[in-house]
């Protein structure tokens, strides 16, 4: 975000679209060695940021540099313009008055909306909406750019035109097709060991077991697993998950009763938890 003088209220900010396109190369044009695509993280963005204007006072806002109090005397440096540029995180987008930004970009916005999750392109869409209200609150207008290879993604084409309700209307067409929350419920099985086949033969059994109720009502849920998480392996430990959805909750809650009695015995060393209505599908 780069401040300047007084800027306007953030219904007029101006969202862009970088549409600027190149076709990446995949060899070094000086050492002919192979390039491969990363990711860019605050610190080297920061770094770049430095570079591209010298001038600039630039400063980092990241769970790496800055939390609790520390977090918010960066942002009082930016309030009294002692810091031109500011590169951060979601911190950044989080309720901050900031009256003399005018400009704000988002680099890859992709990156949010192509998570395995449902809510995917809700979060995404909110991410946006809030980092556009940080350009433009005063008296002169603000821009917003949003970097991305995909402009033609409906979280970012209604979050350009700050249309809540247009989104909200396409989101819940894909929602009913799924179907998922708020067209079903869900409960999430999530298992997790120090041995990653044995974790994954007790994921086999649990969603087996699920499979095989004989209930009336269990016969409406799928079962779907059990995969492993994007997520894979966290603090040394191996994790699987198995996810059930249905229409309605009575059917959901069968399966899992179903479920309750061969916990332990299919436990063991692997750590079994049941999510009903997972906020997190990672």
């Amino acid at each position: 975000m780069l401040g300047g003088a007084h800027v306007s209220p953030w219904p007029r900010a101006r969202l862009s679209l970088l549409r600027l396109s190149r076709r990446p190369s995949r060899q070094c044009p000086e050492c002919r060695g192979k390039l491969a695509l990363e990711g860019l993280g605050t610190e080297k963005l920061e770094a770049a940021e430095a570079a591209a204007f010298p001038s600039a006072r630039v400063a980092r806002l990241d769970r790496d540099v800055a939390s609790g109090a520390k977090a918010e005397h960066v942002i009082e440096r930016v309030r009294s313009g002692e810091v031109d540029i500011l590169v951060g995180t979601q911190m950044v987008t989080k309720g901050h008055d900031l009256p003399r930004v005018t400009l704000v970009g988002v680099i890859n916005a992709d990156a949010s909306l192509s998570m395995p999750d449902f809510r995917a392109a809700e979060r995404g869409f909110q991410l946006l909406v809030q980092v556009a209200g940080r350009a433009g609150r005063s008296d002169r207008p603000g821009t917003v750019l949003i970097q991305t290879r995909d402009p033609e993604n409906p979280a970012i084409v209604f979050a350009a035109k700050h249309d809540v309700r247009g989104f909200v209307a396409r989101e819940m067409v894909d929602r009913e097709e799924g179907p998922y929350p708020p067209f079903a419920r869900l409960a999430m099985i999530r298992l997790d060991g120090l041995e990653e086949r044995q974790t994954q033969e007790v994921a086999q059994a649990v969603a087996d077991v699920v499979r095989r109720a004989k209930t009336p009502q269990a016969e409406h849920v799928d079962v779907l697993g059990p995969v492993a998480p994007p997520l894979a392996r966290l603090r040394g430990r191996f994790r699987f998950q198995v996810l059930l959805r249905s229409k309605e909750r009575p059917p959901l809650r069968a399966c899992l009763h179903a479920l309750m009695p061969h916990l332990d015995r299919l436990g063991g060393k692997v750590r079994i938890v049941i999510d009903v209505d997972p906020v997190q599908m990672m």
